[in-house]
């Protein structure tokens, strides 16, 4: 009896193959949903948020002067301008504006995460900012987060699948 032929895709290349094809795929999904994801989208805008004299004790008795929702979505590049006409400083997030000082902030992704805002009444606000361009490394998250778990299924089926074929050479 001779030895049983070794198939092609045994071995290491039958594991990183598919892993490496998997992770490529997904990358090209993910690149693709960008591109359709990002299209068209407007130009960086500049959102100012006045804080008039007394906003401090307004918050402070639980009044939502300024009207700032618990999410605030950006783009990237879009502006923040604070303008603090209130006798004390603010943080709206991690950016501060002292008494009476204007302060602009350029805007740029971040995941989205409860941060102080002394400007709400619940203390805290989320700043979610979205990429605006194509940003490949940004694809590289679900590529890499998927593409290999993907990888290692298909291989994990197709050795069952071939396992189920093979006839049992314990029966000679």
């Amino acid at each position: 009896m001779s030895a049983p032929r070794r198939r092609l895709g045994s071995g290491w290349v039958g594991l990183i193959l598919p892993i490496v094809a998997a992770t490529t795929v997904m990358w090209l999904m993910s690149a693709l949903a960008m591109v359709i994801y990002t299209n068209g989208a407007r130009e960086p805008q500049t959102h100012t948020l006045n804080i008039p004299a007394g906003a401090s004790e307004l918050i402070a008795a639980g009044e939502n002067p300024l009207r700032i929702p618990t999410t605030w979505a950006f783009l990237a590049d879009d502006t923040l301008e604070l303008v603090n006409e209130d006798s004390v400083g603010h943080w709206f997030g991690q950016y501060f504006v002292a008494a009476g000082y204007t302060r602009q902030y350029e805007l740029q992704p971040q995941f989205g995460a409860s941060l102080l805002c002394s400007l709400h009444p619940d203390g805290e606000i989320t700043i979610d900012v979205e990429v605006r361009d194509f940003d490949w490394r940004s694809t590289l998250i679900p590529a890499l987060a998927l593409g290999p778990a993907l990888g290692l299924i298909f291989v994990g089926v197709r050795r069952v699948l071939r396992a189920l074929d093979e006839p049992d050479l314990r029966r000679n």
